[in-house]
């Protein structure tokens, strides 16, 4: 789910041949998304939709060329808006709203 390099959450498998844990690659959690947003699991949907749209509006690529970002900055922007629309989406979804 996850493109860009952008990634967030983690978790744990057993190593073959020893009795120890280390950390695993798993797929994005509802709380990892919220800290992405900066809301909390329990906010309600305006706030986050707030939240969201703030982030977006300040890291989205277009506004940031049109400030006069220097064109090797605009994948990091590019990855940014991903990563921020993505955790939205994960929001939406886990929470059941649109």
């Amino acid at each position: 789910m996850m493109q860009g390099g952008a990634q967030f959450g983690g978790g744990y498998q057993q190593q073959s041949g020893g009795g120890n844990w280390q950390q695993a690659q798993r797929g994005p959690t509802l709380e990892d998304a919220c800290n992405v947003l900066g809301v909390k699991p329990t906010d309600d949907a305006t706030t986050i939709k707030r939240a969201y749209r703030k982030l977006m509006s300040e890291h989205h690529p277009d506004k940031l060329v049109a400030k006069g970002l220097p064109p090797e900055m605009m994948e990091m922007a590019k990855q940014k808006a991903q990563e921020i629309q993505q955790a939205y989406e994960l929001i939406k979804q886990q929470k059941g709203f649109k």
